[in-house]
């Protein structure tokens, strides 16, 4: 039965692992209860980069942020915006030091509405995860607005690093409510598995319950 057991299991991962990881990677509305991992800001100098920690305010800098213009973060529960000259902010790159399955977020634009579109960078890559050339997989895109408060999730892969764009003349005014779920830890209650998990699931059960069947027959016909 263990023989069985290790069998089926081994040819669901074998199929789950030759999936590409991108093609379940999605970007959905969510609640706005925050992920396990919190981002704080680290408030100082204005730059390109600037800096978050999670999931505990005070802690160290651990989350980094990176703008195509110059960033402002704020205390408390992280927002980042446009240091400078208003309307000239287009991409935010979101980069934790650790590996993340899930990220949530919010987005308001600056003005008129307009398509935010989030593109992101899974695990492994070998890019440069502060480089907003690196980010060329499209997750996903949604209408936003100067208030628009609507959480979204990003989900489906294991992440370096996950960027959120806009398209000129339309600017980010604002990301906030971000937070994510480092890999490895529970999945959060309301969130599901990630489509290649299911799958593995569903094909490990299947598999041993033909197995099952199979030797249950041969031993009929033994009998017989």
């Amino acid at each position: 039965m263990r023989r069985i057991l290790m069998t089926a299991l081994g040819a669901a991962a074998s199929i789950a692992i030759a999936s590409p990881a991108s093609a379940a990677v999605s970007v959905t509305t969510t609640n706005g209860t925050p992920l396990s991992n919190q981002i704080f800001g680290i408030a100082g100098a204005d730059g390109i980069h600037v800096y978050g920690s999670a999931p505990s305010n005070g802690g160290p800098a651990n989350v980094e942020y990176t703008g195509n213009t110059d960033l402002h973060i704020t205390n408390g529960f992280a927002q980042i915006q446009d240091a400078g000259t208003e309307g000239d902010l287009f991409n935010i790159i979101i980069n934790p030091d650790d590996l993340f399955n899930l990220m949530k977020f919010s987005v308001q634009l600056e003005g008129d509405a307009g398509t935010v579109s989030v593109y992101y960078l899974l695990s492994g890559s070998l890019l440069d995860a502060n480089a907003i050339a690196s980010y060329t997989s499209f997750a996903g895109s949604f209408a936003s607005g100067q208030h628009d408060n609507q959480n979204y999730l990003i989900s489906g892969g294991t992440f370096d690093g996950i960027m959120i764009s806009s398209t000129s003349p339309i600017s980010v005014f604002q990301v906030k409510q971000n937070s994510y779920q480092l890999v490895g830890t529970p999945t959060p209650l309301g969130s599901v598995p990630e489509p290649a998990t299911w799958a593995m699931m569903l094909l490990g059960f299947g598999g041993i319950g033909m197995a099952m069947r199979a030797r249950r027959k041969k031993g009929l016909v033994q009998i017989a």
